[in-house]
């Protein structure tokens, strides 16, 4: 698929420019979710690759992705890009419910990203295989080099980036270039629980370890209510912010005490790619201290929140 797109003496983003968005093989279920941006690539990096930096159309400024202020209809993004803004639109994975399954069960979206596998026959490879074990709606990304899935599942599975590929479901954005087969997001559970066992099979105890080690019990409770609560929550605070509020929102959300909470903190601080840096999160996570005289809670999470813009 990304063969039959790829220019091989196209740079890419001479590439992405050339290959406009299809909006015509987006699969409905993603045009109808409010939460669509525009993004622009403002530099191109030495080797080719470069960051999607998401705008406001109308001002061309940078913006926070997982503000819901930025957000947008599918229409109203592709126009905007149409007209002229950015180099193209994403969707933000909110890990709200997006959809139901027949027995009313909530389905969260969730993104597949697997990145330069034009050129390389074992990546391409293992990247067929992927897409036709999850059987849901594939795309080639802006560059013609890597291959994005969107589909949904019973339960938000996915923890960022792992050296095989990388799995969202909330606190990011994923581009849509609408470069696939026509087809709908389907229902994938099992299939991308079974890659993230095979992407991170240890990760869960390597990862909080260390938060776990000071943690007694749950403070709150880790429902999927509660779930779809904080990643709206976090929506509103922008992962761009100075040191003190960068901190004091990874110490909320590892306050949850969930077994994932790290993970949640990792993927909204990479929210802003530009500032973001793994050794600094690491030393905010290990500087967390659970009996803390003034601790930061989800309370403190809320009350930004809503100062950002938030109703509820």
């Amino acid at each position: 698929m990304v063969g039959d797109v790829a220019k091989a003496k196209m740079t890419a983003l001479e590439h992405c420019r050339s290959n406009p968005v299809k909006p015509q093989n987006i699969p409905d279920l993603l045009k109808g979710l409010p939460h669509w941006i525009v993004w622009k690539v403002f530099t191109e990096k030495s080797d080719g690759r470069f960051d999607k930096v998401p705008i406001c159309p109308s001002s061309g400024y940078k913006v926070s992705a997982i503000d819901q202020t930025n957000h947008m209809t599918f229409e109203e993004a592709l126009e905007a890009h149409q007209d002229g803004s950015g180099d193209g639109v994403g969707i933000v994975l909110t890990g709200e419910t997006v959809t139901h399954d027949n027995a009313r069960e909530p389905l969260y979206l969730i993104g597949v990203d697997l990145d330069k596998v034009e050129g390389c026959a074992e990546k391409l490879q293992a990247a067929r295989e992927i897409g036709k074990s999850i059987g849901s709606y594939a795309e080639v990304s802006p560059s013609g080099t890597g291959i994005r899935i969107f589909a949904v599942s019973k339960e938000p599975v996915g923890h960022g980036q792992s050296p095989s590929g990388e799995m969202y479901n909330a606190g990011r954005f994923l581009t849509v270039t609408g470069h696939g087969r026509a087809r709908e997001v389907v229902a994938a559970t099992d299939q991308l629980k079974a890659l993230e066992q095979e992407w991170w099979p240890d990760d869960v105890e390597r990862r909080v370890k260390p938060v776990l080690s000071r943690i007694s019990q749950a403070s709150y409770p880790d429902t999927p209510r509660r779930r779809a609560e904080l990643a709206e929550t976090l929506q509103y605070i922008s992962a761009d912010c100075d040191y003190e509020r960068y901190r004091d929102v990874v110490w909320a959300i590892l306050s949850t005490k969930w077994h994932n909470a790290e993970e949640i903190a990792c993927n909204w601080c990479i929210a802003a790619p530009e500032r973001f840096d793994q050794d600094n999160f690491e030393l905010v996570v290990n500087s967390y201290k659970s009996q803390h005289a003034n601790p930061v809670t989800i309370g403190s999470l809320i009350y930004w929140a809503r100062k950002a813009g938030r109703h509820g």
